[in-house]
C-alpha cells in the first residue's frame, strides 16, 4: 500500500476513573521537543477546592436527557435534594402544627417548585465504572443489554451513561483547544507559554497539511477551519486486567460519543503510569524517581491503586529504553472504594440497613457529604504527626438526619443511639453528639482501612513468589488510593528491602502516561499495521512494548479422530469421507507467554461461498484440549465481510495481531489481495 501513517497532531489521553476522571494532552511539535511537555484539563472546582480531576458522576433529567457531570452533576443534585428536605421540613412541620391559608399558600408554592424539579425523577450515577468488571461468574452477562441504576432506582442503559460521560470530556477538550490554539485562521493563543505564538502557527499549521495528505484513504470527515477533530488522537485508559468484553465496551461508549474508531485508541493504566515515570528518570524531571531505576536491565513494578481496582504490571528496561512485561498483569476489584463500603457496612450495623437506605434516599445532599468526607480521609488518616501523642477521634459530620431517624425508630429515646453503641460494646471507640459521630482512629482503620489494604498486600505477596518477579527491588505506587498513608505504610512494612516510590502527582500519572502512549511508535506501527502493510514494512515495533497474555487464548478446528484419545461425542465423518473430531481447542497464544508485536500473529485461511467470514475466538484461563470444557469460553468473533460479487468459493485469509492493548484482526482477499480491519467483536 502507499499510504504511510504518520503520527498524530493532537493527543488527549482520557482517563475514566472509578472515583475520578480527567484528560491531559499535548501536540506533537511539543513532545518532539520536550516529551513531558503534557497540560493536564484545567482544575476543576467544588466551590471548595481545586482539584486535578473531577468526580466520576453524571446525570441525567427526568426525560433521561443528559444534563451535566462531574462536580456540576453533584452541585444540581445537591441542590434538587436540599429542595426536597427543604419540602419534607415543611411537611413534617405541617403534620405537627396547624398551618393558616398564607401558609397553605407558601406550601403550594414550594410545592409547585419541588414537582418541577424533583430530584427522585432525576437519574445521577456515580461510581458506575466496576459494573464493567467481569469475574467468572459475571462473564457471560451481555454487555449489550447491561443498565446501570441510579441513586433513584431507576436505570438507563449502561452504553449511554458511559457513552454520555465520555461525551462530556471530549466536548470539554475540544472547545478549550479551539479556544487556546491557533490555527490557519489566527484565533485564539497559544497553547503553551513557552511556544510563540509564530512558532506555534507554523508547526501546528503544518503537521495539519502534513497529515491530511498521508490520511487520504481514512474518509476523512469535512470540518471547518476551527475545528481539530480531525487531528486528534483520543487515547482511552482501561484497567490492564479487563476483559475483553470489557474493553471493546469502552471502545463502543467512545464511539458513540462521537469519536471516530480510526481516531481511539486504549492504553492499560499501570503501563501508562510506567511510561510517564520512566520519562521522568530520563529527564532527570523528578527528585524522587532515579535514572538508575530505568537504566538498561533494570526491574520494577507498578502497583497502580485506584478506586475500583488495583493493577498490578511488572517491567525490564530493554537496551533501547522498550519496556518488557515480566509477568502479565494481575490484581482485583480491591481499590479504595472497598474502603467506602466497609465505612457503610459500619454505619448499617450502628443505624440498621433500612435506616441508612432512607437517610441516602431522603438526605441525598448530606449523604454526599458524608461520602465525600470518607474520600478526603483516605488521604489523611495515618499521617504522622509528631506533636500527636495519642490517636485521635475522627469526626464525620452532616448525621444530624440519620441519628434523628434512628431516635424516632426508638421511640424518640434521647438516649437510643448511646444505648446502641453500648449494646456494640464500643462505648469508648464511637461517640455521637448532634450531628456528628466521632469515631476512635484505631478502631476506624481495623474496621474499615484494614480488610482492602490486607488484601492488596497479599496480592502482592503471592506475586512476589512468582520466579519471574522475585528479584524486582522497586515499586511504583500510583493511582489515586495510591495516596493513603495507611496502605504506603503496610506495604513499607511488608517489603522493607524494596525501595518504595510514591511519585508527585501519582493520581495523575496514568493520565499523563497514557499521551505519552498515543505519541508512541507503538501507535505508528499498530495503525500502519491496520492499513495493511506487511509486518516487515514497519520498523516501529522495536520499540513497542512487550507484553504477556492473561490467558489461553485459541480458536475451535477439527482434527482426524483417535480412537481413545478423543471424545466420541465429538467424532464425525466430513464431505471426504473421513473420521474426525470437532471442537478442539487450538492454542495460539498461551497464559503468560510474551506476545512481541510483529511476532505473535495468527493467520488461518478460509475458503467461503458468501460475503461473511465468521471465525470463532475462545479464551481459558487453564490448558484445555476442547473448547466447550469448564473455564473455556468463547470470548468473540472476527467477522470479514470481504467481497460483494463473489461468484465462487473464495479464499481469504485473516490475521489476528496479540500484543498491542487490545486484538487487531485484519482481512484478506486472496484474489483481489485486498486487505482491511476486521472487526473482532467481544460484546456477543
Amino acid at each position: 500500500m502507499d499510504n504511510y501513517f504518520s503520527p498524530w497532531p493532537v493527543v488527549c489521553a482520557i482517563d475514566f476513573g472509578t472515583t475520578y476522571s480527567g484528560y491531559a494532552y499535548s501536540m506533537r511539535p511539543d513532545y518532539e521537543r520536550n516529551p513531558l511537555n503534557i497540560e493536564c484539563n484545567p482544575s476543576w472546582s467544588n466551590e471548595e477546592m481545586m482539584t486535578p480531576k473531577t468526580p466520576t458522576c453524571i446525570l441525567f433529567d427526568k426525560s433521561e436527557n443528559f444534563h451535566s457531570f462531574g462536580y456540576e452533576a453533584e452541585k444540581k443534585y445537591r441542590k434538587l435534594a436540599e429542595k426536597a428536605q427543604e419540602k419534607l421540613e415543611i411537611d413534617e412541620e405541617d403534620d405537627s402544627n396547624d398551618s393558616d391559608d398564607s401558609d397553605d399558600s407558601v406550601n403550594e408554592k414550594v410545592e409547585d417548585e419541588i414537582e418541577e424539579d424533583n430530584v427522585t425523577e432525576w437519574l445521577y450515577f456515580r461510581r458506575f465504572k466496576m459494573k464493567l468488571y467481569q469475574d467468572d461468574m459475571m462473564a457471560k452477562q451481555k454487555l449489550k443489554k447491561l443498565k446501570l441504576s441510579a441513586e433513584n432506582g431507576k436505570k438507563l442503559p449502561a452504553l449511554k451513561v458511559f457513552s454520555e460521560a465520555i461525551k462530556y470530556l471530549k466536548d470539554h477538550f475540544e472547545a478549550l483547544l479551539l479556544k487556546t490554539t491557533i490555527r490557519d485562521d489566527c484565533k485564539g493563543s497559544s497553547l503553551n507559554s513557552d511556544t510563540s505564538q509564530e512558532q506555534r502557527h507554523t508547526s501546528v499549521s503544518t503537521r495539519k497539511q502534513e497529515t491530511h495528505s498521508e490520511r487520504s484513504d481514512s474518509n476523512i470527515v469535512d470540518s471547518n477551519d476551527s475545528s481539530w477533530s480531525d487531528d486528534i488522537l483520543w487515547v482511552l485508559t482501561v484497567p490492564a486486567i479487563w476483559s475483553d468484553q470489557a474493553k471493546q465496551f469502552m471502545r463502543d461508549a467512545a464511539i458513540q460519543a462521537g469519536i471516530r474508531d480510526d481516531h481511539l485508541v486504549l492504553a492499560l493504566e499501570p503501563e501508562s503510569a510506567a511510561l510517564l515515570c520512566k520519562q521522568l528518570a530520563l529527564t532527570k524531571k523528578a527528585v524522587d524517581i532515579k535514572v538508575q531505576m530505568f537504566e538498561p536491565g533494570s526491574k520494577f513494578m507498578v502497583i497502580d491503586c485506584g478506586g475500583g481496582t488495583v493493577d498490578v504490571t511488572a517491567y525490564k528496561v530493554e537496551n533501547n529504553q522498550a519496556l518488557r512485561e515480566l509477568h502479565c498483569a494481575s490484581g482485583d476489584a480491591v481499590g479504595g472504594t472497598n474502603v467506602d463500603m466497609l465505612f457503610i457496612n459500619l454505619l448499617n450495623d450502628i443505624f440498621r440497613k433500612d435506616v441508612v437506605e432512607r437517610f441516602q434516599n431522603k438526605s441525598p445532599s448530606d449523604w454526599h457529604e458524608l461520602l465525600r468526607s470518607i474520600e478526603v480521609k483516605k488521604r489523611g488518616i495515618g499521617l504522622k504527626n509528631p506533636n500527636e501523642k495519642e490517636k485521635e477521634l475522627i469526626t464525620f459530620s452532616s448525621l444530624g438526619r440519620l441519628i434523628d431517624a434512628f431516635t424516632h425508630l426508638n421511640g424518640h429515646s434521647k438516649n437510643a443511639i448511646s444505648k446502641r453503641i453500648q449494646e456494640m460494646d464500643l462505648k469508648k471507640k464511637i461517640k455521637c453528639n448532634g450531628p456528628k459521630m466521632r469515631i476512635d482512629e484505631t478502631y476506624l482503620i481495623e474496621t474499615v482501612f484494614a480488610g482492602p489494604i490486607k488484601d492488596i498486600v497479599k496480592h502482592l505477596k503471592n506475586l512476589f513468589a512468582e520466579k519471574d518477579v522475585k528479584g524486582i527491588d522497586i515499586i511504583l505506587l500510583v493511582g489515586g488510593f495510591s495516596e493513603c498513608p495507611l496502605l504506603q505504610d503496610a506495604i513499607k512494612r511488608e517489603f522493607p528491602d524494596k525501595t518504595i516510590v510514591n511519585p508527585r502527582d501519582g493520581s495523575i500519572a496514568v493520565m499523563k502516561g497514557a499521551v505519552l502512549f498515543g505519541h508512541s511508535a507503538e501507535i505508528v506501527a499498530q495503525k500502519r499495521i491496520e492499513q495493511g502493510h506487511q509486518l516487515h514494512e514497519v520498523q516501529e515495533v522495536s520499540e513497542c512494548v512487550v507484553r504477556r497474555s492473561r490467558a489461553y487464548y485459541g480458536v475451535a478446528t477439527d482434527v482426524p479422530f483417535v480412537d481413545g484419545e478423543h471424545l466420541p461425542v465429538c467424532r464425525y465423518t466430513n464431505e471426504e469421507g473421513l473420521s474426525m473430531c470437532s471442537d478442539i481447542f487450538d492454542c495460539l497464544i498461551k497464559k503468560n507467554q510474551e506476545m512481541e508485536i510483529g511476532q505473535s500473529v495468527f493467520e488461518k485461511t478460509f475458503k467461503a461461498s458468501s460475503t461473511l467470514a465468521n471465525v470463532e475466538i475462545y479464551r481459558s484461563d487453564r490448558e484445555v484440549q476442547y473448547c466447550h470444557e469448564d473455564g473455556c469460553r468463547n470470548i468473540g468473533n472476527i467477522n470479514a465481510l470481504y467481497s460483494d460479487d463473489i461468484g465462487d468459493r473464495r479464499l481469504f485469509k485473516i490475521q489476528l495481531h496479540f500484543g498491542f492493548t487490545e486484538k487487531i484482526a485484519i482481512a484478506m482477499d486472496m484474489k483481489t489481495q485486498k486487505t482491511w480491519k476486521a472487526k473482532l467483536d467481544c460484546i456477543l
